[in-house]
Protein backbone atom coordinates (compact mmCIF):
# COMPACT_ATOMS: atom_id res chain seq x y z
CA UNK A 1 0.00 0.00 0.00
CA UNK A 2 1.28 3.60 -1.12
CA UNK A 3 2.56 5.50 2.13
CA UNK A 4 -0.24 8.41 2.57
CA UNK A 5 1.71 11.87 1.67
CA UNK A 6 1.89 14.11 5.05
CA UNK A 7 0.69 17.86 4.02
CA UNK A 8 3.73 20.40 5.27
CA UNK A 9 3.41 22.71 8.15
CA UNK A 10 1.72 25.83 7.65
CA UNK A 11 3.81 28.88 6.09
CA UNK A 12 6.30 26.64 4.98
CA UNK A 13 6.95 29.11 2.05
CA UNK A 14 8.26 31.52 5.13
CA UNK A 15 10.76 29.85 6.82
CA UNK A 16 12.64 31.87 8.84
CA UNK A 17 15.29 29.19 10.23
CA UNK A 18 15.92 25.68 11.21
CA UNK A 19 18.52 24.71 12.98
CA UNK A 20 20.21 21.84 15.21
CA UNK A 21 22.02 24.79 17.49
CA UNK A 22 20.31 25.64 21.05
CA UNK A 23 22.07 28.82 21.08
CA UNK A 24 21.22 29.91 17.22
CA UNK A 25 17.38 28.98 17.65
CA UNK A 26 17.34 30.90 20.89
CA UNK A 27 18.93 33.85 19.21
CA UNK A 28 16.72 34.43 16.65
CA UNK A 29 13.21 33.15 18.04
CA UNK A 30 14.00 36.34 20.60
CA UNK A 31 14.65 38.81 16.86
CA UNK A 32 10.98 37.85 16.78
CA UNK A 33 9.33 37.67 19.72
CA UNK A 34 11.39 38.87 23.12
CA UNK A 35 14.34 37.58 25.16
CA UNK A 36 13.84 34.33 26.45
CA UNK A 37 15.63 31.13 28.30
CA UNK A 38 15.54 28.17 26.18
CA UNK A 39 17.08 25.02 27.71
CA UNK A 40 17.24 21.24 26.41
CA UNK A 41 15.22 19.00 29.16
CA UNK A 42 17.07 15.75 27.30
CA UNK A 43 19.79 15.01 25.61
CA UNK A 44 18.45 11.65 24.02
CA UNK A 45 16.23 13.77 21.52
CA UNK A 46 16.70 15.11 18.66
CA UNK A 47 16.61 19.22 18.42
CA UNK A 48 15.54 20.21 15.14
CA UNK A 49 14.02 23.98 15.56
CA UNK A 50 11.83 25.52 12.99
CA UNK A 51 9.99 28.93 12.61
CA UNK A 52 8.01 29.69 9.34
CA UNK A 53 6.12 33.19 10.19
CA UNK A 54 4.50 36.01 8.64
CA UNK A 55 3.70 39.87 10.06
CA UNK A 56 0.74 41.59 9.29
CA UNK A 57 0.12 45.10 10.82
CA UNK A 58 -0.52 44.14 14.09
CA UNK A 59 -0.78 40.23 14.07
CA UNK A 60 2.21 38.00 13.07
CA UNK A 61 1.50 34.12 12.68
CA UNK A 62 4.07 31.67 13.39
CA UNK A 63 4.36 27.81 12.82
CA UNK A 64 7.24 26.79 15.80
CA UNK A 65 8.72 23.48 16.74
CA UNK A 66 11.88 22.55 18.79
CA UNK A 67 11.53 18.94 18.24
CA UNK A 68 12.88 18.15 21.42
CA UNK A 69 11.75 18.79 25.42
CA UNK A 70 12.86 22.08 25.92
CA UNK A 71 11.74 24.55 28.79
CA UNK A 72 11.43 28.30 27.69
CA UNK A 73 11.18 31.15 30.18
CA UNK A 74 10.30 34.36 28.30
CA UNK A 75 9.49 36.05 31.45
CA UNK A 76 6.54 38.45 30.51
CA UNK A 77 6.04 39.61 27.17
CA UNK A 78 5.59 43.04 28.05
CA UNK A 79 4.46 44.21 24.22
CA UNK A 80 2.11 41.28 23.00
CA UNK A 81 -0.02 38.62 23.76
CA UNK A 82 0.71 35.29 21.80
CA UNK A 83 -2.21 33.01 21.36
CA UNK A 84 -0.33 28.98 21.06
CA UNK A 85 -2.48 26.14 19.18
CA UNK A 86 -0.69 22.63 19.56
CA UNK A 87 -0.69 20.72 16.34
CA UNK A 88 1.34 17.80 17.63
CA UNK A 89 2.24 16.74 20.98
CA UNK A 90 1.84 18.99 24.26
CA UNK A 91 2.92 21.79 26.21
CA UNK A 92 2.71 23.03 29.79
CA UNK A 93 2.22 26.56 30.06
CA UNK A 94 2.27 28.51 33.13
CA UNK A 95 1.17 32.29 32.56
CA UNK A 96 0.90 34.35 36.06
CA UNK A 97 -0.76 31.81 38.39
CA UNK A 98 -2.49 29.85 35.57
CA UNK A 99 -1.29 26.88 34.63
CA UNK A 100 -2.48 25.32 31.10
CA UNK A 101 -1.66 21.63 29.62
CA UNK A 102 -2.08 22.72 26.18
CA UNK A 103 -3.19 20.19 23.48
CA UNK A 104 -5.00 19.13 20.99
CA UNK A 105 -7.96 20.21 22.35
CA UNK A 106 -6.40 23.23 24.77
CA UNK A 107 -4.31 26.09 23.46
CA UNK A 108 -3.36 28.65 25.99
CA UNK A 109 -3.28 32.38 25.56
CA UNK A 110 -0.11 34.40 26.93
CA UNK A 111 -0.80 37.84 28.67
CA UNK A 112 1.89 40.23 28.43
CA UNK A 113 2.11 41.43 32.06
CA UNK A 114 2.61 37.56 33.54
CA UNK A 115 5.36 35.78 33.82
CA UNK A 116 5.27 32.97 31.44
CA UNK A 117 7.55 29.59 31.65
CA UNK A 118 6.77 26.69 29.10
CA UNK A 119 7.86 23.24 28.93
CA UNK A 120 7.29 22.03 25.48
CA UNK A 121 7.22 18.18 25.10
CA UNK A 122 9.08 16.15 22.54
CA UNK A 123 7.35 16.67 19.10
CA UNK A 124 5.28 19.58 20.02
CA UNK A 125 4.61 21.80 16.94
CA UNK A 126 2.62 24.97 17.63
CA UNK A 127 0.28 27.16 15.38
CA UNK A 128 1.63 31.01 17.24
CA UNK A 129 -0.76 34.14 16.72
CA UNK A 130 1.31 36.95 18.09
CA UNK A 131 -1.11 40.50 18.78
CA UNK A 132 0.69 43.61 19.68
CA UNK A 133 -0.89 44.48 23.23
CA UNK A 134 -1.64 48.18 22.23
CA UNK A 135 -3.96 47.00 19.39
CA UNK A 136 -6.38 44.50 21.56
CA UNK A 137 -6.61 47.25 24.43
CA UNK A 138 -7.70 50.15 21.00
CA UNK A 139 -10.36 46.96 19.36
CA UNK A 140 -11.81 46.64 23.24
CA UNK A 141 -11.99 49.98 23.91
CA UNK A 142 -13.46 50.73 20.09
CA UNK A 143 -16.02 47.70 20.80
CA UNK A 144 -16.91 48.50 24.31
CA UNK A 145 -17.19 52.08 22.70
CA UNK A 146 -15.53 53.58 26.44
CA UNK A 147 -11.89 53.78 28.03
CA UNK A 148 -11.39 50.68 29.97
CA UNK A 149 -9.38 52.28 32.73
CA UNK A 150 -6.91 49.09 32.95
CA UNK A 151 -5.30 46.89 30.63
CA UNK A 152 -7.28 43.83 29.16
CA UNK A 153 -5.97 40.25 30.46
CA UNK A 154 -7.45 36.96 28.99
CA UNK A 155 -8.29 33.73 30.78
CA UNK A 156 -4.93 31.97 29.61
CA UNK A 157 -6.57 28.57 29.05
CA UNK A 158 -8.65 28.09 25.43
CA UNK A 159 -10.88 25.68 25.25
CA UNK A 160 -10.83 24.33 21.44
CA UNK A 161 -13.58 22.11 21.56
CA UNK A 162 -16.19 24.77 22.11
CA UNK A 163 -18.23 25.57 19.35
CA UNK A 164 -17.14 29.56 19.18
CA UNK A 165 -13.61 28.64 19.41
CA UNK A 166 -14.04 26.22 16.68
CA UNK A 167 -15.46 29.39 14.81
CA UNK A 168 -12.47 31.52 15.94
CA UNK A 169 -10.35 28.99 14.57
CA UNK A 170 -11.50 28.49 11.41
CA UNK A 171 -11.24 32.43 11.19
CA UNK A 172 -7.85 31.91 11.42
CA UNK A 173 -6.84 29.09 9.26
CA UNK A 174 -8.62 31.55 6.84
CA UNK A 175 -5.66 33.60 7.21
CA UNK A 176 -3.04 31.14 7.37
CA UNK A 177 -4.58 30.51 3.72
CA UNK A 178 -4.66 34.00 2.63
CA UNK A 179 -1.09 34.39 3.45
CA UNK A 180 0.16 30.66 1.98
CA UNK A 181 -1.58 32.09 -1.29
CA UNK A 182 -0.23 35.63 -1.26
CA UNK A 183 -3.42 37.60 -0.62
CA UNK A 184 -2.55 38.85 2.65
CA UNK A 185 0.70 39.36 4.74
CA UNK A 186 1.92 41.08 2.17
CA UNK A 187 2.53 44.76 0.66
CA UNK A 188 -0.26 46.23 -0.73
CA UNK A 189 -3.25 44.99 1.05
CA UNK A 190 -2.71 47.55 4.37
CA UNK A 191 -6.27 48.49 4.59
CA UNK A 192 -7.95 44.97 4.11
CA UNK A 193 -5.16 43.01 6.29
CA UNK A 194 -5.65 45.54 9.01
CA UNK A 195 -9.81 44.92 9.12
CA UNK A 196 -9.01 41.34 9.03
CA UNK A 197 -6.90 41.65 12.14
CA UNK A 198 -9.83 43.66 13.73
CA UNK A 199 -12.01 41.20 12.76
CA UNK A 200 -9.92 38.20 14.35
CA UNK A 201 -9.60 40.38 17.53
CA UNK A 202 -13.27 41.15 18.03
CA UNK A 203 -13.83 37.49 17.47
CA UNK A 204 -11.40 36.57 20.57
CA UNK A 205 -12.76 39.33 22.68
CA UNK A 206 -16.67 37.82 22.20
CA UNK A 207 -15.34 34.23 22.17
CA UNK A 208 -12.78 34.01 25.05
CA UNK A 209 -13.00 34.99 29.01
CA UNK A 210 -11.27 37.89 29.86
CA UNK A 211 -11.38 41.27 31.96
CA UNK A 212 -13.98 43.19 29.87
CA UNK A 213 -16.24 40.36 29.20
CA UNK A 214 -18.93 42.05 31.38
CA UNK A 215 -18.68 45.21 28.96
CA UNK A 216 -18.85 43.32 26.07
CA UNK A 217 -22.04 41.60 26.99
CA UNK A 218 -25.39 41.60 24.73
CA UNK A 219 -27.13 44.07 26.72
CA UNK A 220 -24.98 46.74 26.47
CA UNK A 221 -24.89 46.61 22.24
CA UNK A 222 -26.18 49.68 20.49
CA UNK A 223 -29.65 49.40 18.33
CA UNK A 224 -30.45 51.11 15.49
CA UNK A 225 -32.39 54.04 17.20
CA UNK A 226 -30.72 57.31 16.65
CA UNK A 227 -32.58 58.61 20.19
CA UNK A 228 -31.09 55.82 22.22
CA UNK A 229 -27.31 55.88 20.65
CA UNK A 230 -27.04 59.34 21.23
CA UNK A 231 -28.41 58.68 24.89
CA UNK A 232 -26.13 55.45 25.30
CA UNK A 233 -23.12 57.19 23.62
CA UNK A 234 -23.16 59.45 26.56
CA UNK A 235 -23.58 57.01 28.92
CA UNK A 236 -20.62 55.56 27.83
CA UNK A 237 -18.83 58.38 27.58
CA UNK A 238 -19.33 59.84 31.17
CA UNK A 239 -20.73 57.00 33.25
CA UNK A 240 -18.27 57.95 35.79
CA UNK A 241 -19.69 61.52 36.11
CA UNK A 242 -23.91 62.21 37.89
CA UNK A 243 -25.80 61.74 35.02
CA UNK A 244 -29.51 62.44 35.53
CA UNK A 245 -32.63 61.38 32.74
CA UNK A 246 -33.12 64.91 31.77
CA UNK A 247 -29.50 65.19 30.75
CA UNK A 248 -29.39 61.91 29.07
CA UNK A 249 -32.84 63.29 27.33
CA UNK A 250 -31.55 66.10 26.38
CA UNK A 251 -28.52 64.85 25.00
CA UNK A 252 -30.65 62.67 23.17
CA UNK A 253 -32.65 65.03 21.81
CA UNK A 254 -36.39 64.06 22.95
CA UNK A 255 -38.36 64.03 26.58
CA UNK A 256 -37.65 62.06 29.52
CA UNK A 257 -40.67 59.96 29.10
CA UNK A 258 -40.24 59.16 25.44
CA UNK A 259 -36.33 58.01 26.22
CA UNK A 260 -37.72 55.94 28.74
CA UNK A 261 -40.19 54.36 26.02
CA UNK A 262 -37.01 54.03 23.88
CA UNK A 263 -35.30 52.46 26.43
CA UNK A 264 -38.02 49.67 27.44
CA UNK A 265 -38.92 48.77 24.07
CA UNK A 266 -34.92 48.61 22.48
CA UNK A 267 -33.41 47.33 25.72
CA UNK A 268 -35.89 46.09 28.07
CA UNK A 269 -34.23 48.52 30.75
CA UNK A 270 -35.11 51.56 32.01
CA UNK A 271 -31.91 54.59 31.23
CA UNK A 272 -31.44 54.73 34.93
CA UNK A 273 -30.92 50.37 34.92
CA UNK A 274 -29.01 50.47 31.62
CA UNK A 275 -26.45 53.23 33.36
CA UNK A 276 -25.89 50.95 36.68
CA UNK A 277 -25.20 48.04 34.44
CA UNK A 278 -22.43 49.97 32.07
CA UNK A 279 -21.01 50.98 35.30
CA UNK A 280 -21.34 47.42 37.63
CA UNK A 281 -19.64 46.04 34.49
CA UNK A 282 -16.93 48.56 34.23
CA UNK A 283 -16.01 48.04 38.10
CA UNK A 284 -16.33 44.10 37.17
CA UNK A 285 -13.48 44.64 34.89
CA UNK A 286 -11.68 46.90 37.20
CA UNK A 287 -11.18 44.69 40.06
CA UNK A 288 -10.23 41.67 38.10
CA UNK A 289 -8.15 43.77 36.04
CA UNK A 290 -6.18 44.82 38.77
CA UNK A 291 -6.21 41.77 41.34
CA UNK A 292 -7.21 43.51 44.74
CA UNK A 293 -4.17 46.10 43.91
CA UNK A 294 -6.52 49.17 44.85
CA UNK A 295 -9.48 49.11 47.44
CA UNK A 296 -13.21 48.04 46.34
CA UNK A 297 -13.48 51.77 47.60
CA UNK A 298 -11.88 53.32 44.32
CA UNK A 299 -13.03 51.21 42.14
CA UNK A 300 -16.74 51.87 43.09
CA UNK A 301 -15.43 55.23 42.71
CA UNK A 302 -13.64 54.82 39.22
CA UNK A 303 -16.78 53.48 37.97
CA UNK A 304 -19.05 56.14 38.87
CA UNK A 305 -20.81 54.54 42.14
CA UNK A 306 -20.68 57.72 45.14
CA UNK A 307 -21.88 55.23 48.13
CA UNK A 308 -20.03 52.27 48.67
CA UNK A 309 -22.81 49.99 50.44
CA UNK A 310 -25.64 50.83 47.54
CA UNK A 311 -22.54 49.21 45.08
CA UNK A 312 -21.70 46.47 46.90
CA UNK A 313 -25.26 44.99 47.64
CA UNK A 314 -26.34 46.06 43.59
CA UNK A 315 -22.67 44.57 42.47
CA UNK A 316 -23.35 41.31 44.40
CA UNK A 317 -27.16 41.03 42.89
CA UNK A 318 -26.05 41.18 39.08
CA UNK A 319 -22.72 39.13 39.76
CA UNK A 320 -23.65 36.93 42.82
CA UNK A 321 -20.18 37.34 44.26
CA UNK A 322 -19.43 40.45 46.48
CA UNK A 323 -17.02 43.06 44.73
CA UNK A 324 -14.29 41.49 47.58
CA UNK A 325 -14.43 37.84 46.16
CA UNK A 326 -13.81 39.16 42.39
CA UNK A 327 -10.99 41.12 43.03
CA UNK A 328 -9.70 37.38 44.88
CA UNK A 329 -10.34 35.82 41.54
CA UNK A 330 -7.61 33.88 40.30
CA UNK A 331 -8.19 33.50 36.54
CA UNK A 332 -6.33 36.42 35.38
CA UNK A 333 -3.73 36.90 38.24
Amino acid sequence: MMAQLQRPPPLSEFRRFQTFDVDAARDIVARHFCSHKLERQSSDDRFDACQHRVSGEHVSLNYLRYGGDVTIEPGELTRFFLIQIPLAGAADVTNGCQAVASNSQTASILNPDRHTVMRWHSGCEQLLVQIDRQFVDEVASRVTGMDLGARLRFAPEFLLKRPEARQWTRKLWGLVRAAENGELFGSGNSPRQNRLEEELIVSLLGVQENTASALLSRETSQSGSAILKRAVDMIRDRMREDISLIDLARHAGTTPRNLQIVFKREMDLTPVQYLQQCRLNLARHLLLARNGDIPVSDVAELSGHRHLGRFSLAYKKRFGESPKATARCRVFC
